[in-house]
C-alpha cells in the first residue's frame, strides 16, 4: 500500500500545515506482464479459497483480528490420504499425531521413476533443445549423494535429508487451468491442496521447468512432513530477479530471494536463470507453506485459538526451511558457524552465546545458525525431531492431547519434545558444536598466519578483483551505517589513498548488486563494472589513471619523510572517462561476472535474456557508447562466473550429470566455439580466475572448508588447506595471489604468498557424463488471469471505530481491497467529525500495474480555514470549507529517485460556520466591528460553487536510512505548484512550495543535515495560507502562535547536528538516545516586508528518544534578537515568547 499512499490525492488545502516533506523513492515497474495460471497437484476436494475466491466471512474475521470459521473437514491429512478417516500407522499411532521417537529412523525415500509408491512420476521425453540423450543423465531415484558431510564425525555423521531428485516428469492428463488436477495428484489424495502457479507468457518456457521443480519439491516435502496440505496456495513466479523486485505483492529490497505470506499463503520468487538456486529457494519457501498449513491444521483440529507459529522464534522457522531446502547442512553454513566458534569477536558481538539466542535482524543467526541448530536437533534427539516439534506446537497456545499449555514458551516446548531442560539442550549444543568445529579447525594446515592482510579497507568488503599485474585492487564494500554499496580502487602499495569509483542509490547507478558475486573487473589501464539503471543492468567502462613512483633513496629529505610516515611509494590513482553500454537494449535483463580480454579491448560476461536463459556473451566497443554483442553459448543450462585468459574464457556451468557447477572453456577467437569441459567433480567450483601466464585457479569446498585449487593438464591440485574459506581469487604481484579470507565474521583482503601455496591431492574426479535432464512440466491449458473477475479480488485492510455522545458522532473507517496480484487497488478512508454532515474522506481506485501509476475516485474534504471575508480589523475567525467531487491523479517515475505527478479535483464547494462562530459574528459586542456581520458573511458565501483544483509535483530523493536514527545520508527535493479556480465567481488562487534537505554522515551514526523550505500563495480571499509547525521548522516559536507561524508566504532553514548518546545515557524504555544541536531561521508574512520583519532566529538544544520506529523529541529553543521589530505588523512581542526558552515536545517516525 506504500504506492497507494504516495499517489492518493494530495491536492492543495485551504490551510496548509507546513511540516518538512520528503518525496520518497518510487517503485518503478519497468515491465508489464500478461499473467496466466494453472493448477499443479490440486486434488478434486482441495480447499482453494486462498487461491481462487474471496471468502468474505473469513476475510472479515481475519481483518477484525479473529480467526476464520473452521470447516468440518479441516483435519490433519497424512500423505496418501484420500480424505477418509485416518488409519492407524505402523507405529500404532494415528496419522497426524506426534510421531514416536523412532518414527524417522531413516529419511523418506525420494519419489522417482523407480519408486512409484512414493508418488514419483515417470521420466519424460524432453524436447531436443532442452536435453541431450538420456545416457548417464541425472542421479538415481533415491537422490544425489549428499553435497557435504557437515561437521563430519566418522563415529556419528550428521543426518542428511533425502532429496526427491527424479529428473524427468511425465506429462499429466491436463485439465483446464484453475481447476482440479485430480488425475495428476491422485497419489497424494483427493484433498491435496497443491499449487496454483501464476506465470506470464514471456516466461512460459522457464515456467515449464519451474513447474517440474515445484512438483518435485512438493512431493519431497510431503514425505518429510508426513502431511499433505489441503489449501491450494498461489505461487507467483517471476522470470528474473529484476522483475521480481518490482512486484506489488510485498515491499522488497535487494537481498530478499523469495517471500511467503502467512496471512494469505501467497508465495512469490524469481527463477534467477539458475536452476539449482531456484530449486533451493523454492523449496525453502515451500517449507514455510507446509509448516504454516500443518501447524494451523493441527491447531484448528484441537479447537485452539491463536497461531503457534507466532510463538516460535524466527531462527527456528527459517532454520528448518534452510535445513530441508539444503537437505541438511551445506558446507557454507558449516563454515560460517564454525568461524563463530573458533574466531569469535566479542567487541562486535560475534560470539555464540546460547542455543536459544535469537537475533532476528541478523541473516547469519536467523538462517545459517538456525539451520545448524535444526541439524543438531535431528542428530542428537533423533530424526523426525523437527516434525515432532511442529506437531506439538499447539502446546504454545493451549492444552493439547491431555497436556497443559507450556508456560515457558519455545524452550519449554523443546523440553517437552526432547525430555531435556533448556539448560541441558544448550549444553549439549555447545558440546556438539565445539567437538565438530575444533576437529575441522585442528585438521587444517593453514589459518590466518598463512596469509597477509591488506590494511585500511573501507566498510565491509564482499567482492574483489585485481589487475593482471596484481598492483591495483578493485573491491566492493558496504557502508555499515547507511547500507550503501561502493566500489573502491586502490594500489596495494598505498591502499589508504583509494578512489571511490561508484556508489549506488543515485540515478544511473541504482544498485551495485551487493549480494551478487564479483560483477566487476579491471585491466592495468581500465575497469568495468555492472550497475542497475532503469530496470536493467548496464556495463560501465572507465579508464584508469595510475602513476607510481618509488621514493628516491638519494633524496634525503624525501627518504626521511617516507620513513616517518611509512610510505616508500608516491602513488596517484585517478579515473578517466566513463562509458555506458546499455546491453539491456539488446534484450538482456541482468549481467554477471564481466571479464576483460587479455588485451583489455573486449569484455566477456554472463547475461540473462528476457526469456530467462543465462549464457556467455562477448562485448566489443565500437566508439562512444556503441558496441557489438555476440552470444557465445546458447543452451538450457546456467552459468555462474567466468574469467578470460590466454587460452580462452573459463566459466562455471551446471551442464553436468549431477547439476554441480564445473569448469568449462571456450575460445571466442577459435575456429569452433564448442565449450571444452575442464573438470568433472561432484561439487561446485566457483570464482574461476585465469592468471596472465595461463594458470587457472578456482575455489571449491573441500568438505567444510573453501580452498584454492589449480587446474592443470594433469588434473586438479589443491593449493591451500585453510581453516575457513578463501574466495574471489585474483592475480597478485610476484607470483602471489589475492583473495578474500573469511575470518571473525568478515571477508578480508589478503595476499597469499606463492611460498604458502601447497600441493595437495584433490578429491578424485568423476567420470564425465552427459548433462542431467532438466525437469519439465508442460503448461498447456493455462488460463489467462483476469484482474477484474470478482474471484480474483480479496479484502485487505479493514479498520474502524465509531462513538457517539452529547457532542455528536465521531469515527473512522479504513478499508481496502485489491486483485490477487495487487496491481489494482480500492481504498476507502472516511472520518466523521461530530456529524455525518462533517465527513472527510475519499474512495479511490488505483492502477499500479505499469510504470505510470494512476488513480481516480470520489472525495469530500472538510477544511477549517482562517476566513478572509472581512478585513483583519473585524477580528479573526474560522470557517468550514466542504469540497466534494471527483479526483484524478497520475504519477510517472523517471527512475527510482525522481518522479513527476499531477493531480486534479473537480466538484462543488460550500462554506459554513460552526454555531460558536455564527454567534460571534452575529453579536456586535463580541466581534471587533461593533455590528452584526453574519448576514453579510452568508450573502458573500451562499450556495454551492464549481471549483477546480490542480497540482503538479517534481520529487527527487536519494536519502539513505539508519535503523536507529533514521535519515543519515543523501538529499531530497520536492517542488509543488498548485492552482485553483471558481470559474463562475471569477476567483483564481494558487501557490508554490519547495522543500529540500541534505544529510551528511560524519562518524558512525553522527550526522549533520541542512533543511529548508519556502512557499508563496496568490489570489483573493480563497488563497491558501501557510501555517508552520513550530516543532519541525521554527522551534523558537511556541506552538500555535499565529503571529509568527501563519501567513501567505514563508521560508525556513535548519542546520542540525545529531550525535548518539547511548554510550553515556541508558534508559530501559528507549532503544536509542541521541543529542541535538541546531539553529533555525525563518519567517512568515502576508507580503515580503512583513515576511522579513517577522524573521526568527533560534538556537536549539535537545534530545531524541528512540522507541522502535517512533521518536520522542524533547527540544529547547532560545529565540535570538536579529534587529527586527514585527510589532508594527500587529505582533504582541518583538521576539517569540518574549525571548524566553521554548520547550518543544513532539512524537514522530524516525523514517519520516
Amino acid at each position: 500500500m506504500a504506492i497507494v499512499g504516495a499517489l492518493w490525492w494530495t491536492g492543495a488545502q485551504a490551510q496548509v500545515f507546513v511540516v518538512p516533506r520528503r518525496p520518497n523513492k518510487s517503485q518503478v515497474r519497468h515491465f508489464r506482464f500478461q499473467w496466466r495460471y494453472i493448477d499443479i497437484l490440486v486434488g478434486p476436494e482441495a480447499k482453494t479459497e486462498a487461491a481462487d475466491a474471496v471468502d468474505p466471512e473469513a476475510a472479515l474475521q481475519e481483518a477484525l483480528g479473529g480467526k476464520a470459521k473452521k470447516r468440518d473437514s479441516d483435519e490433519v491429512q497424512p500423505k496418501g490420504s484420500t480424505g477418509a478417516s485416518p488409519e492407524p500407522d505402523s507405529q500404532g499411532g494415528t496419522a497426524g499425531s506426534p510421531a514416536p521417537s523412532d518414527a524417522a529412523a531413516s529419511p523418506p525415500e525420494a519419489p522417482g521413476p523407480s519408486n512409484p509408491a512414493a508418488g514419483g512420476p515417470e521420466r519424460d521425453e524432453q524436447d531436443e533443445q532442452d536435453a541431450p540423450p538420456a545416457e548417464g543423465a541425472g542421479p538415481t531415484s533415491t537422490g544425489p549423494a549428499p553435497r557435504s558431510a557437515p561437521f563430519q564425525d566418522t563415529a556419528a555423521p550428521l543426518p542428511q535429508v533425502a532429496g526427491a531428485d527424479g529428473d524427468g516428469l511425465v506429462e499429466p492428463a491436463l485439465v483446464p487451468g484453475g481447476h482440479v488436477d485430480g488425475e495428476w495428484a491422485h497419489s497424494l489424495g483427493e484433498r491435496s491442496g497443491g499449487v496454483r502457479l501464476y506465470f506470464y507468457a514471456r516466461e512460459e518456457k522457464v515456467a515449464e521447468r519451474a513447474a517440474g521443480f515445484i512438483e518435485r519439491a512438493y512431493r519431497y516435502l510431503v514425505e518429510v512432513f508426513d502431511y499433505v496440505p489441503t489449501e491450494t496456495f498461489p505461487y507467483i513466479l517471476y522470470n528474473s530477479y529484476t522483475e521480481f523486485l518490482q512486484t506489488n505483492l510485498f515491499p522488497l529490497q535487494e537481498g530478499v530471494l523469495g517471500v511467503t505470506s502467512p496471512r494469505d499463503l501467497k508465495l512469490t520468487l524469481p527463477y534467477f536463470g539458475d536452476h539449482r538456486l531456484f530449486e533451493e529457494v523454492g523449496t525453502h519457501e515451500m517449507v514455510h507453506q507446509f509448516t504454516i498449513q500443518k501447524i494451523r491444521t493441527i491447531s484448528e483440529q484441537a479447537k485452539l485459538w491463536g497461531d503457534p507459529l507466532e510463538a516460535m522464534p524466527l531462527w527456528f522457522v527459517e532454520g528448518i526451511a534452510e535445513y530441508y531446502a539444503k537437505r541438511g547442512v551445506d558446507p557454507e553454513a558449516e563454515m560460517l558457524v564454525r568461524d563463530i566458534v573458533v574466531n569469535p569477536d566479542y567487541r562486535e558481538g560475534y560470539v555464540m552465546l546460547d542455543f536459544f539466542e535469537d537475533r532476528p535482524f541478523s541473516v547469519l543467526w536467523t538462517y545459517k545458525v538456525g539451520q545448524v541448530r535444526a541439524a543438531f536437533l535431528e542428530d542428537v534427539y533423533g530424526k523426525g525431531t523437527l516434525q515432532r516439534i511442529i506437531e506439538r506446537s499447539p502446546l504454545l497456545i493451549g492444552s493439547y492431547e491431555g497436556e497443559r499449555q507450556v508456560g515457558g514458551g519455545f524452550p519449554a516446548l523443546l523440553e517437552k519434545v526432547t525430555g531435556d531442560s533448556p539448560e541441558v539442550i544448550s549444553g549439549k549444543f555447545e558440546q556438539w558444536l565445539k567437538r565438530r568445529a575444533y576437529r575441522t579447525y585442528l585438521d587444517a594446515e593453514q589459518d590466518r598466519p598463512a596469509v597477509e592482510p591488506l590494511p585500511k579497507m573501507r566498510g565491509i568488503v564482499n567482492a574483489l578483483a585485481a589487475s593482471p599485474s596484481g598492483d591495483l585492487l578493485l573491491y566492493r564494500s558496504i557502508d555499515t551505517e547507511t547500507g550503501q554499496s561502493r566500489l573502491f580502487l586502490a594500489d596495494r602499495r598505498a591502499p589508504e589513498y583509494d578512489v571511490r569509483v561508484a556508489q549506488d542509490g543515485v540515478p544511473g547507478i541504482e544498485s551495485l548488486h551487493p549480494v551478487a558475486d564479483v560483477n566487476f573487473d579491471l585491466s592495468d589501464d581500465a575497469l568495468v563494472f555492472v550497475a542497475q539503471a532503469d530496470g536493467r543492468d548496464v556495463l560501465y567502462w572507465q579508464a584508469i589513471e595510475h602513476q607510481v613512483e618509488e621514493v628516491d633513496p638519494s633524496d634525503e629529505r624525501a627518504r626521511a619523510n617516507a620513513e616517518e610516515d611509512g610510505k616508500k611509494w608516491r602513488v596517484t590513482v585517478g579515473l578517466g572517462r566513463r562509458i555506458r553500454f546499455d546491453v539491456g537494449r539488446r534484450g538482456l535483463l541482468a549481467v554477471d561476472s564481466p571479464a576483460f580480454s587479455p588485451k583489455g579491448d573486449r569484455v566477456a560476461f554472463i547475461g540473462l535474456d528476457e526469456e530467462g536463459q543465462k549464457d556467455v556473451y562477448l562485448l566489443e566497443p565500437r566508439g562512444g557508447n556503441e558496441f557489438t554483442l555476440e552470444r557465445l553459448t546458447q543452451d538450457p543450462w546456467a552459468e555462474r562466473a567466468l574469467a578470460w585468459g590466454p587460452g580462452g574464457i573459463v566459466f562455471s556451468s551446471d551442464a553436468t550429470a549431477d547439476g554441480h557447477y564445473n569448469l568449462f572453456r571456450i575460445d571466442p577467437d577459435g575456429t569452433t566455439q564448442t565449450p571444452e569441459r575442464l573438470t568433472s567433480e561432484a561439487r561446485d567450483e566457483q570464482d574461476p580466475e585465469v592468471l596472465p601466464d595461463g594458470r587457472i585457479f578456482f575455489v571449491a569446498y573441500d568438505g567444510p572448508r573453501a580452498d584454492l585449487y589449480e587446474w592443470t593438464e594433469g588434473g586438479v591440485v589443491r593449493r591451500t588447506d585453510i581453516s575457513t574459506g578463501l574466495f574471489d581469487v585474483s592475480p597478485g604481484p610476484d607470483g602471489d595471489l589475492w583473495a578474500l579470507f573469511h575470518y571473525a565474521g568478515r571477508k578480508r583482503i589478503v595476499r597469499v604468498p606463492k611460498a604458502k601455496l601447497l600441493t595437495l591431492e584433490a578429491p578424485p574426479a568423476s567420470s564425465p557424463a552427459e548433462p542431467r535432464r532438466l525437469p519439465r512440466r508442460p503448461l498447456r491449458g493455462a488460463v489467462a488471469y483476469d484482474a477484474f473477475t470478482p474471484r480474483n479480488w480479496e479484502l485487505g485492510t479493514l479498520f474502524g471505530f465509531f462513538g457517539a455522545g452529547g457532542s455528536g458522532v465521531f469515527g473512522q473507517l479504513i478499508a481496502s481491497a485489491s486483485d490477487r496480484l495487487r496491481n489494482h487497488v480500492l481504498v476507502t478512508n472516511l472520518y466523521v467529525l461530530g456529524s455525518f454532515d462533517l465527513t472527510d474522506g475519499y474512495a479511490v481506485y488505483v492502477n499500479q500495474e505499469g510504470r505510470l501509476t494512476w488513480g481516480s475516485g470520489l472525495f469530500q474534504s472538510l477544511l477549517f480555514r482562517i476566513d478572509k471575508t472581512f478585513p483583519p480589523a473585524a477580528g479573526q475567525f474560522t470557517s468550514i470549507e466542504r469540497f466534494f467531487g471527483a479526483l484524478g491523479s497520475v504519477r510517472y517515475p523517471l527512475d527510482t529517485y525522481r518522479y513527476l505527478q499531477a493531480d486534479l479535483q473537480l466538484g462543488g464547494v460550500g462554506y459554513s460556520l460552526s454555531p460558536e462562530t455564527r454567534l460571534y459574528l452575529a453579536s456586535p459586542n463580541r466581534n471587533l466591528a461593533g455590528r452584526s456581520l453574519l448576514e453579510y458573511w452568508e450573502a458573500e458565501n451562499a450556495g454551492l460553487r464549481l471549483q477546480i483544483e490542480g497540482s503538479a509535483k517534481f520529487g527527487y530523493d536519494t536519502i539513505r536510512y539508519h535503523r536507529a536514527t533514521g535519515p543519515l545520508a543523501g538529499s531530497s527535493l520536492l517542488l509543488e505548484l498548485t492552482a485553483g479556480t471558481q470559474p463562475f465567481e471569477a476567483e483564481v488562487f494558487g501557490s508554490a512550495r519547495l522543500d529540500a534537505e541534505s544529510y551528511f554522515p560524519l562518524l558512525g551514526r553522527t550526522n549533520f543535515f541542512v533543511r529548508g523550505g519556502a512557499g508563496t500563495a496568490f489570489g483573493g480571499r480563497f488563497s491558501r495560507q501557510f501555517y508552520l509547525s513550530s516543532f519541525d521548522t521554527l522551534r523558537g516559536v511556541p506552538f500555535g502562535d499565529t503571529d509568527f507561524l501563519l501567513g501567505d508566504h514563508f521560508f525556513y532553514a535548519t542546520a542540525e547536528l545529531q550525535f548518539p548518546l547511548n554510550a553515556i545515557i541508558r534508559l530501559v524504555l528507549f532503544t536509542d538516545i541521541e543529542g541535538v544541536l541546531a539553529i533555525d531561521f525563518g519567517g512568515v508574512g502576508d507580503d515580503l516586508e512583513m515576511l522579513w520583519e517577522k524573521r526568527v532566529l533560534d538556537l536549539v538544544l535537545g534530545v531524541n528518544f528512540g522507541f522502535g520506529p517512533l521518536v520522542f523529541r524533547l527540544h529547547f529553543a532560545k529565540p535570538i534578537a536579529t534587529g527586527a521589530d514585527p510589532r508594527r505588523f500587529g505582533t504582541r512581542t518583538a521576539l517569540p515568547n518574549d525571548g524566553d526558552w521554548v520547550t518543544n515536545f513532539s512524537l514522530g517516525w524516525i523514517y519520516f
